[in-house]
């Protein structure tokens, strides 16, 4: 008995091309019910939290420190999400690069600029992959565009904590 017979048909039973057809339907509902089940993996793994993000303003005047008080909103500019409250801040003396008439640099403390740290700590959403503020991934090293009802401003995120304790 041949494996294929003269109708094309596997040990003179099944139609190849029906086999095939069959193979292919299983293979894609195969393909999608493990694509649930790992996407259902992925959500449990998601976690809503409370995040605080140090953001770092620099140089800065005096003036743009008094319009960011503690307890302040802050939203992302962008798309208007809101980010968390103002939980701490930090001033610090702004170092800047002076050049003399002979080309030399130098660095000296300003006196009237400032690097200016401000905690901002809010709902989140930590993954495997991400941490999200407002839907805005936070990541140290990356620009933020920070407003609040009087002011705004792009901020450098400096430090990220997915767990912070209570305030």
């Amino acid at each position: 008995m041949a494996v294929i017979d003269e109708k094309g048909r596997l040990f003179g039973k099944v139609n190849l091309l029906d086999l095939v057809v069959v193979i292919a339907v299983v293979a894609v509902a195969a393909r999608f019910g493990y694509q649930k089940v790992a996407a259902k993996a992925v959500t449990t793994n998601n976690q809503d939290t409370t995040v605080e993000v140090t953001a770092l303003l620099s140089p800065v005047r005096q003036f743009t420190i008094d319009a960011l008080p503690q307890g302040t909103d802050v939203y992302d500019s962008k798309s208007n999400a809101y980010l968390g409250k103002i939980v701490a801040t930090k001033k610090t003396p702004a170092i800047v690069t002076n050049v003399g008439p002979d080309g030399n640099l130098w660095q000296s403390e300003s006196k009237t600029s400032f690097d200016y740290y401000v905690t901002v700590r809010g709902p989140g959403h930590s993954s495997p992959n991400a941490v999200t503020m407002g839907g805005i991934e936070v990541k140290i090293g990356r620009d933020i565009d920070f407003k609040t009802k009087l002011w705004a401003n792009p901020v450098v995120t400096v430090d990220v904590n997915e767990h912070p304790p209570a305030r």
